[in-house]
């Protein structure tokens, strides 16, 4: 067995080579900074096994803690469960720029003793990955979602347990080597705000749409259902066309937003080319944007004129089936006395920090 160092473990390539290595009774040791590699794809260590003797040795002194645990008094137990309720736990952390203005959140470990944790210089997420999103980071074929990587200046670190909280100043610094002048850093960071202000508006529209889209169906398959039922009312055929009319109207929009997924069959996949989700478009953009120190080129901006109406327009077709479409519908459902089209909202979530480590 060979003891094995593997640099850049926590990305594709690494984690592969490092699952390999420890399928074949390798030690490996993995070094990422995790600036682009993914926590969760480094390989658990395999399950140590144990000789005889030392089988018979933690024998003995787990019957040793046993007889220690039986002679404690009520005082030592009452001890003891206050200093384990205090071990576990999350710290809240937040980071915020020089104005005061809170560009990521996540959650730190709450044991007991030296905990770490890691920012990887970047904003929040706009949102969640999306289940084929998902699939992709689970097989390895892709990252998380993250945000924009932070300017260089100071950063307060604010990390809050109950009733508690800490804060430090921090100086994030460029790369050196980097030579990038104040007119073509403006242009770079005022496009990067803007299109991490439409991804954040895009994601937002997508799940709107979605849930419309699921809620109209779930009511017109029930309404489909229940029409054999002779004890159940019926719904009026008014209604029912309505329902219709603003099915087409949100499929029609959900185009823009939702990648429908189809299987490919014998016949390879359709001739007809459509264009990735607006979310996707935009989340590419920022990316290329995000990913190289220079003002935007001249592709980029072309492609940041074409999104920036498209999103702006979008977004005001959901929100006018959202706040004007269905409350029309579910009040012409509420004047025949049949329950209203309420879509599923998805609870807040918070983003989790990455590369999350403790240390007691």
């Amino acid at each position: 067995m060979a003891r094995v160092l593997v640099t850049g473990g926590a990305g594709y390539v690494g984690s592969v080579c490092s699952a390999e290595l420890v399928r074949l009774g390798h030690s490996v040791t993995v070094v990422d900074d995790l600036s682009t590699g993914y926590k969760d794809a480094v390989p658990p260590e395999p399950p140590k096994t144990e000789s005889k003797a030392e089988k018979d040795k933690g024998a003995a002194a787990k019957g040793d803690q046993e007889e220690k645990e039986k002679s404690k008094t009520p005082a030592e137990e009452k001890s003891k469960s206050v200093t384990e309720s205090k071990k576990e736990g999350k710290v809240k952390i937040s980071v915020a720029d020089k104005d005061g203005k809170v560009v990521r959140e996540f959650d730190g470990p709450g044991a007991a003793g030296v905990n770490r944790a890691n920012w990887d210089l970047c904003y929040d997420a706009a949102a969640e990955p999306t289940p084929e999103q998902m699939e992709a980071i689970n097989a390895g074929y892709r990252e998380r979602p993250r945000g924009p990587k932070v300017e260089p200046g100071k950063y307060t670190i604010k990390i809050k347990v109950g009733s508690k909280e800490a804060t430090q100043e921090v100086t994030v610094e460029d790369d050196p080597h980097i030579q990038l002048s104040a007119e073509d850093r403006a242009a770079r960071r005022a496009a990067i705000d803007q299109l991490y202000t439409m991804e954040k508006a895009a994601v937002k529209d997508r799940k709107t749409i979605q849930g419309l889209k699921d809620a109209l169906n779930a009511a017109r398959g029930q309404w489909k259902a229940d029409a054999t039922k002779p004890d159940l009312p019926k719904v009026p055929e008014e209604i029912q066309k309505m329902a219709d009319e603003l099915q087409k109207k949100v499929d029609k929009i959900a185009e823009k937003y939702i990648r429908v997924r189809e299987g490919l069959g014998n016949a390879g996949p359709p001739f007809e080319w459509k264009p990735d989700p607006l979310p996707d478009q935009v989340q590419a953009l920022l990316q290329d944007l995000d990913g190289f120190s220079a003002a935007p080129g001249g592709q980029q901006k072309e492609k940041l004129a074409e999104l920036a109406p498209l999103v702006s327009d979008s977004s005001a077709q959901v929100k006018k089936l959202a706040d004007e479409e269905l409350p029309a519908l579910n009040k012409k459902m509420n004047e025949a006395g049949i329950p209203h089209i309420v879509p599923k909202t998805e609870e807040p979530r918070r983003n989790g920090g990455d590369g999350e480590d403790s240390e007691t």
